[in-house]
C-alpha cells in the first residue's frame, strides 16, 4: 500500500470508498445536492464570486462535468468503488468532488469517523466557499 504522501486523488478516493462503502450513496447524494445548489443560484454566485485560485467559469465547468458523469453513471457511482473513484476524482475534475466532500463533513449525517477520514485524505480547507448573502 502507498503512503499517504504517495497517493493521488484517485488512490485517496478509492481508499475512502473501501473504508466507508455504506456511505457512498450519502456522499454522492450530497455532491449532487451541491451541484444543484450551485446551478440554482448561479446568477448570485457569479455576482459574488471571490475565490482567488479558481475562476467561476472553471468552477461551473467542473460542476457540468460532475453532472454529466452523474447522469451517465447513476447508481454505479455508489455501487462500484472504482466507478466512484474514476468518474469523480480524476485530474482537475476532482476539485468539485473534493470541495463537496469537505462541505459534507459539516452535515449531521456525516459520522465522526468519516469526517476525520475525509480530512485526513483530502484536507479540511475548502477551495471555494459559497456564502449567499441576502440583499438588504
Amino acid at each position: 500500500m502507498k503512503t499517504l504522501n504517495q497517493m493521488d486523488n484517485l488512490d485517496r478516493a478509492y481508499l475512502l470508498a473501501n473504508l466507508f462503502p455504506d456511505e457512498l450513496k450519502n456522499m454522492i447524494d450530497f455532491i449532487k445536492k451541491e451541484a444543484d445548489f450551485c446551478q440554482d443560484n448561479k446568477e448570485q454566485i457569479l455576482k459574488d464570486w471571490t475565490a482567488e485560485h479558481i475562476t467561476a467559469e472553471l468552477w461551473y465547468n467542473l460542476i457540468a462535468f460532475f453532472e454529466r458523469r452523474y447522469k451517465k453513471n447513476g447508481t454505479r457511482l455508489y455501487r462500484n468503488k472504482k466507478t466512484f473513484r474514476d468518474q469523480l476524482f480524476d485530474g482537475y475534475d476532482a476539485l468539485f468532488s473534493i470541495n463537496a466532500l469537505i462541505k459534507f463533513t459539516a452535515e449531521p449525517q456525516c459520522s465522526k469517523k468519516l469526517k476525520y477520514a475525509i480530512y485526513l485524505l483530502f484536507g479540511d480547507n475548502l477551495l471555494v466557499k459559497i456564502d449567499l448573502q441576502s440583499e438588504p
